[in-house]
């Protein structure tokens, strides 16, 4: 290789850049390639050609694409969020900071940091809050966008073997409402940023098991988890610990709901880069096709997303979780992958979650999650849900309580 003035060749100068950034930054050179990939609208991938879908999905779907699956590549579709969830971030934006533990401050409604520069040393952090606090309605039902009205459970054993299980699953947001009131918060309620209730509705041996979750505010106090279990007939409250626990007999635990439901300031993050990502953020067909048995959604197609990874790692050396990625669409902020490792850095859980376009009781469409897959590569299990949601119910705080949990302990039932 000629040599310019002592200078090296610009062949080398690249390798010696490229091999510079691979060794910072672990995650650059997959998120050049996947980047640079030739794929386009009307596109198909499939074993045959299995290395274009590469860093574009996690390890477990690129392996059954190796085995035989084929997705076509169909056209992205641009849905937004509500119109006065922009206005509240354009309006309250500019006061939010971080305090030194990681803590949100100043926080109202909409968008946390809308600008946040990607060599921003706070970046993976402020993702992290943005995820958290992105539209999800002021309230809204889990299920109730399905043609049964409840969320619709397959969980799937390695012999292909299923169990259904049906469910509802209700959740208001007290902190950050931009739509049902005039006030950004319930009065009350500001020191809690949400709760929920979720209520199984079969199969027999676990219908009338209700749990109530509320989410406090102060980064130092601990949730509130509170079950109704029938074969006992009693209220009982869970520790902490239980937010690990896998919700028997899903392949989900708690914090993996919503793809990470964990309290923020009990993990660190690192932003690893923004890179092209195939997901379905448009569901053609609710419950879509599939055979019995496998997981796989049949008859729909993919799109390529702009997406943001972010590394979550915990704190606590004791949490279930040692790590895990999550990749959100870079305009709404809503999760379409999610990948997690054991404490032997062993690939052990991917999920991935199809989103469904629903259309808002004011007319203005906005996405809801559609169906979600999880599935532990460990042990051959995995879940499948069907969870459409319908926005803006007008709940009551009143219906989050402890008084809930006993009406239905007394035989009533919540719907």
């Amino acid at each position: 290789m000629k040599l310019n003035k002592g200078r090296p060749a610009p062949v080398l100068l690249f390798l010696l850049t490229f091999w510079f950034l691979t060794i910072l930054f672990p995650g650059f050179a997959r998120r050049l390639w996947a980047a640079e990939v030739d794929l386009k609208p009307g596109d198909t991938i499939g074993p045959e050609n299995w290395e274009k879908a590469k860093g574009m999905v996690g390890e477990n779907l690129l392996n059954r694409i190796k085995q035989g699956y084929t997705l076509r590549i169909k056209p992205g579709r641009s849905i937004g969020v509500p119109k006065e969830y922009n206005v509240a971030t354009a309006r309250y934006s500019g006061q939010v900071k971080l305090e030194s533990n990681g803590e949100l401050l100043n926080y109202v409604a909409g968008l946390p940091f809308p600008n946040v520069h990607l060599d921003d040393p706070q970046v993976g952090l402020k993702m992290a809050w943005n995820f958290y606090w992105r539209w999800i309605g002021d309230d809204y039902k889990t299920g109730g966008g399905t043609g049964e009205g409840k969320i619709n459970r397959y969980a799937i054993e390695k012999d292909g073997s299923e169990r259904r299980g049906d469910a509802v699953l209700h959740t208001i947001k007290t902190r950050g409402r931009v739509t049902l009131d005039s006030k950004s918060q319930i009065d009350g309620y500001e020191h809690i940023d949400w709760m929920q209730l979720r209520a199984d509705e079969y199969p027999r041996d676990t219908a009338g098991t209700t749990t109530l979750e509320i989410r406090y505010a102060d980064p130092k106090r601990e949730d509130d988890l509170y079950i109704y279990v029938p074969s006992i007939r009693r209220v009982r409250r869970v520790p902490p610990i239980q937010r690990c626990a896998t919700i028997a007999p899903t392949e989900f635990n708690f914090d993996d709901i919503n793809s990470f439901g964990g309290k923020i300031t009990n993990f660190n993050y690192r932003f690893i880069g923004r890179s092209k990502m195939l997901g379905n953020l448009a569901q053609e067909h609710i419950p879509f096709y599939r055979q019995v048995g496998d997981y796989l959604p049949l008859k729909e197609s993919w799109e390529i997303v702009d997406a943001y990874g972010l590394e979550i790692t915990p704190k606590d050396p004791n949490y279930c979780y040692p790590r895990k990625v999550i990749y959100f669409d870079t305009q709404s902020f809503e999760t379409f992958w999610t990948m997690i490792w054991d404490s032997k850095g062993n690939y052990w859980k991917e999920q991935f979650a199809l989103r469904s376009p629903v259309t808002l009781p004011d007319g203005q469409l906005a996405r809801s999650v559609g169906t979600v897959v999880i599935v532990n590569v460990q042990n051959g299990r995995s879940t499948l849900i069907d969870a459409v949601r319908s926005y803006n119910q007008s709940y009551q705080p009143s219906l989050f309580t402890l008084a809930t949990l006993q009406t239905v302990m007394r035989g009533g039932a919540i719907r």
